[in-house]
């Protein structure tokens, strides 16, 4: 419903320019060259939308297989981490090395799009604060992003991890949603915690084999 909603949402105005571009086109028009390149670049702009929505469906649809090997998830956090510029985020690693039998690119994809839900949440917050930690028990790696962010709503909070294909910038889109699959592929759990202008917490557990 959601991808159906999204495709509809540029068909409409383009059917509109068509039609009123079928009604008022006058050859003779001096204006006609202007007028023919507004409606090119209307219809452009549509299509590049639908062809965008079209490419984060299919994505979304072919999640890669996992490639399981041995890696350190300390270190595998921290590359992750390493893209981001914000001076607000901090690492926690309970210990020094924790290796697991996960998909390198896989976990690198989870934490970027977690600590990217969690930048986005903290925009209109003065003081910041982000907070990754990385620890094990006996069978799981426990992943907890925490951030002082502006919290997401108990309305909201159902629909958290329902993939929401969109061009929008704003909003958590398929993010979310890529998480909650590539958890799910592993037997894994995502959960989460959040308070209306205190702050979200996800934690991530992940068996080690």
């Amino acid at each position: 419903k959601q991808v159906a909603h999204e495709i509809k949402n540029p068909l409409t105005p383009m059917r509109l320019t068509v039609q009123s571009f079928q009604r008022k086109f006058d050859p003779s028009d001096p204006n006609i060259e202007v007028k023919i390149n507004e409606f090119s670049k209307m219809l452009i702009q549509q299509i590049d939308t639908l062809s965008t929505i079209a490419s984060a469906f299919s994505n979304f649809a072919n999640m890669p297989a996992q490639n399981r090997e041995e890696i350190d998830v300390v270190e595998v956090v921290k590359q992750a981490l390493d893209i981001f510029t914000e001076d607000y985020i901090s690492f926690f690693p309970k210990q020094q090395s924790i290796i697991a039998k996960l998909d390198k690119s896989q976990v690198i994809r989870i934490v970027t799009n977690l600590v990217k839900n969690s930048t986005q949440s903290l925009e209109c917050v003065e003081y910041k604060n982000l907070e990754v930690t990385v620890s094990e028990d006996d069978e799981n790696v426990c992943i907890i992003i925490a951030d002082n962010g502006k919290g997401i709503s108990d309305e909201d909070g159902e629909h958290v991890f329902e993939p929401k294909f969109t061009t929008k910038t704003s909003g958590m889109g398929l993010g979310l949603a890529m998480v909650k699959n590539i958890i799910d592929a592993y037997n894994g759990s995502i959960t989460f915690t959040s308070q209306i202008d205190k702050g979200t917490v996800f934690k991530v557990k992940l068996p080690k084999n």
